[in-house]
């Protein structure tokens, strides 16, 4: 299965999610990780619908603002995603989606 880079990113320092998640030693909440992955979809392809989270794993924790890849694997029907950082896969999963158009 090919897989696209869709994009390098990162969750910015001052993510609200971040303030009360470990002081003194901050990663970013998994669930800001899918956020960021289900924002990125509908901002590359604006006629998709992510209708449901079918899979996530979490492999290795991410500290904010360290960057990362995120690459897709499209599928009638779903999506695969990888989220790596230097290499090294941090979390997978898949995603059932729709298109209106």
């Amino acid at each position: 299965m090919n897989m696209e880079i869709l994009e390098d990113t990162s969750i910015p320092l001052d993510h609200p999610c971040l303030e009360g998640h470990f002081p003194g030693n901050p990663i970013v909440p998994g669930t800001i990780v899918l956020e960021k992955i289900v924002t990125t979809l509908v901002e590359k392809w604006p006629t998709v619908n992510v209708r449901e989270i079918v899979s996530a794993k979490f492999l290795s924790p991410l500290k904010p603002a360290e960057p990362f890849s995120l690459r897709i694997s499209q599928q009638t029907g779903t999506v695969q995603f990888e989220c790596s950082r230097n290499g090294q896969l941090i979390a997978s999963g898949r995603l059932t989606v729709s298109t209106n158009g």
